[in-house]
């Protein structure tokens, strides 16, 4: 049984994908684990799948992009656990399509998911992170990074990301609130090259629907991805970017521009 006094994560679009592979990370480590995801039947469903045997696990039905209704949330778990420790910001969506094609619509949808969800929430965890010394964690993307061709305005909301994790990670710092970034490459998904349909769009090379929009990347085992969130935690890491090396390229692209796009375009391809 784990202790009522065991620290407590919550971990956003839970019901799904990575999110629940954290879950289940966070579980294996002792904590309770409450998941927070629009549709409760999913979230139910998403239980399930976890080793609940070895923690204790909740589901917290909530529209995140709802001011209102991430600060019911946060109010009745103050109530109840009563503590926070760790929060995961893991709600995200992306997209497909040419930059010159974006419709502001879109842009602030995909804003609105990637970006505000983390803000709101955040915002609400804070008096119980502060109160525990707690940690968020916020999931970016290697779009939080650089700007891929053919991903729509994916690259926009992931950099407002990146810079809103560092100016919080600077503000809340002297509160005792560590908030760091996990910027990682496609991740390894059943529905991968079939996640998106480009068929409306003949502009789109058919790279556009694969992982990265055609990086030659290897997909990441979402577990390995679970994992550098604990090791962020436990360290209280600034910045993670999966895989490793590609942090070397990424400073050698901001510190030469022109040498970044070709190293961009070499990573990618319009084959196939």
């Amino acid at each position: 049984m784990v202790s009522h006094d065991a620290p407590v994560a919550l971990i956003t679009g839970g019901s799904a994908g990575l999110g629940v592979h954290v879950a289940a990370r966070f579980l294996a480590d002792g904590y309770r684990v409450i998941l927070v995801g629009r549709d409760e039947d999913r979230l139910r469903a998403a239980i399930t799948r976890l080793p609940t045997s070895s923690g204790v696990v909740s589901a917290e039905p909530c529209d995140l992009s709802k001011p209102a209704q991430v600060a019911a949330l946060f109010e009745r778990l103050g109530d109840n656990p009563g503590r926070l420790d760790v929060l995961v910001n893991c709600v995200g969506s992306s997209d497909r399509g040419l930059i010159e094609k974006l419709q502001p619509e879109k842009l602030g949808d995909l804003i609105q998911q990637n970006v505000v969800t983390a803000l709101l929430c955040s915002q609400a965890a804070l008096p119980m992170l502060e109160a525990s010394g707690g940690v968020i964690v916020n999931i970016g993307s290697l779009a939080s990074k650089v700007g891929a061709r053919y991903i729509g305005g994916y690259a926009i909301a992931k950099h407002a990301l990146a810079g809103m994790t560092q100016q919080m990670r600077l503000e809340l710092k002297p509160r005792g609130v560590h908030v760091g970034l996990i910027s990682p490459g496609p991740i390894r998904r059943d529905d991968a090259g079939r996640r998106y349909d480009t068929s409306d769009d003949p502009s789109l090379p058919s790279q556009a629907a694969k992982p990265g929009g055609g990086t030659t990347i290897k997909g990441l085992p979402p577990e390995r991805v679970a994992d550098a969130v604990m090791k962020m935690v436990r360290r209280r890491s600034p910045d993670i970017v999966m895989p490793g090396y590609l942090r070397i390229l990424i400073a050698i692209g901001h510190a030469s521009p022109r040498l970044g796009d070709w190293l961009l375009l070499r990573f990618s391809s319009d084959k196939g």
